[in-house]
């Protein structure tokens, strides 16, 4: 007697659907890498844009203190009042 080494249509579609559903998962896991690669990139570029318009600013504020000496400047105005320096004397 002949064995029938064939699935039924039911365990062959049930078994064809796992295996789908699972290659689904492995490329939504792969796109998901992805993406985070991408968003992790992004995120380098945004800190070096945010270090580079820090160290302008700092230049900035340099050159200003070069022309001005020490001030505090109202950014919304662009009015500046000088700082004195006190002279602090210690007695003994």
């Amino acid at each position: 007697m002949e064995k029938n080494n064939k699935l039924t249509k039911e365990e062959l579609e049930s078994i064809y659907s796992i295996q789908k559903e699972n290659q689904e998962n492995i490329n939504n896991l792969g796109l998901m890498e992805f993406q985070t690669k991408k968003l992790e990139q992004e995120k380098l570029n945004i800190i070096n844009k945010i270090e580079d318009l820090e160290n302008k600013f700092q230049t900035k504020l340099k050159s200003l203190k070069e022309k001005y000496g020490e001030i505090n400047l109202d950014l919304s105005t662009g009015k500046f009042t000088e700082i004195k320096k006190t002279s602090e004397t210690v007695t003994k």
